[in-house]
């Protein structure tokens, strides 16, 4: 279960169908921090009118002021962690409203 969500730049490596690549990914946190979750297709903004757009895109743009994510394959099935670092991708939880 997710209690949070971004957007966050995932780097995905080169393969023999596709060249290495960079997206701006919804990403989703558990209470703790620790990204469980994370949208299979790149992210595009949109919105029902040109101020939406506008404010979906500077939303999207977020993603670069943190650092860029890769999944690795884990035994039982996948995590993202930072690229550079290889530091499992976590994300300090919003500050609860009382």
């Amino acid at each position: 279960m997710s209690a949070f969500w971004n957007y966050r730049v995932i780097y995905c490596e080169a393969n023999k169908d596709a060249p290495e690549q960079y997206q701006v990914h919804a990403v989703e946190y558990n209470e703790n921090g620790k990204a469980v979750n994370w949208s299979e297709t790149g992210e595009s903004p949109y919105g029902q009118s040109i101020d939406d757009l506008k404010a979906d895109f500077t939303r999207l743009q977020t993603a670069f002021d943190k650092p860029v994510l890769k999944v690795i394959r884990k035994p039982r099935g996948y995590e993202l962690v930072e690229k550079d670092s290889g530091e499992v991708a976590h994300e300090t939880p919003p500050a609860k409203a009382e």
